[in-house]
């Protein structure tokens, strides 16, 4: 696992390098739409990227960021200050420190991967439970096309294809510090070990057994890596 407080000092530099980063920060703004006044979550709200962008598009959004780093939220919150808008705190995706139906929007970008299998059903409850009627999820992440256990050599080979196409993706790209954290986590991503990569239909099963109906599933380009955004509605 990550130190994600000391790795908070290095991610924007990093991740914002990869342009398949930076396109999903852009997309996921966009499909937002009318955000202007309406209450939106970023789950997992790292250094503040993602707001950022949301931001950029919609001044007058009430954003609200959580995340389980220390480090993280540091950044975020000194990166807003000022911005009576944006509220920055403490929690995670299994407890979310807010009232029921407080959101109209919940968006979460490469961090639900980190949320074991056995507490995905959870997670999903969690954020159903802090959206409005009708609200929906935005979720971005690296997905396979196969699941099942470790040691499923499809799945294996799947998630080694994905992973080390974008890491020479990163290199072509000149991400070269994105290509060593794709390659360094390699053998976390195939043994799961804090992290779990499965199937959209995997997460949107989940989603529906919390009460989300409708789904759309999104290739980010380039697709072959797996980089897709779920939007989910209740």
């Amino acid at each position: 696992m990550a130190d994600w407080d000391k790795f908070s000092t290095d991610y924007d530099r990093i991740f914002l390098e990869y342009p398949q980063y930076r396109y999903i920060l852009k997309r996921m703004a966009e499909l937002l739409e009318d955000a202007d006044g309406k209450s939106v979550l970023d789950l997992g709200c790292g250094t503040g990227n993602l707001m950022a962008a949301v931001l950029e598009a919609y001044p007058e959004v009430r954003l609200f960021g959580i995340d389980p780093s220390e480090g993280m939220r540091q950044t975020c919150t000194q990166r807003f200050a000022g911005r009576k808008n944006v509220r920055v705190t403490t929690g995670d995706a299994l407890e979310i420190p807010f009232d029921d139906g407080k959101f109209d929007f919940v968006m979460t970008n490469l961090a639900l991967h980190h949320v074991a299998p056995v507490d995905r059903e959870k997670c999903t409850r969690e954020i159903a439970r802090v959206l409005k009627a009708g609200g929906s999820l935005l979720y971005s992440d690296m997905f396979c096309d196969v699941d099942g256990p470790p040691d499923n050599p499809r799945r294996a080979r799947d998630i080694i294809e994905k992973i080390t196409g974008v890491a020479l993706y990163c290199l072509d790209h000149g991400a070269n510090d994105m290509m060593m954290i794709m390659l360094k986590t390699l053998p976390a991503d195939v043994a799961e070990e804090g992290e779990y990569m499965t199937t959209p239909g995997v997460w949107m099963e989940a989603l529906r057994s919390a009460g989300f109906e409708r789904f759309e599933v999104i290739d980010v380009p380039p697709g072959e890596f797996g980089l897709k955004t779920i939007v989910a509605t209740l």
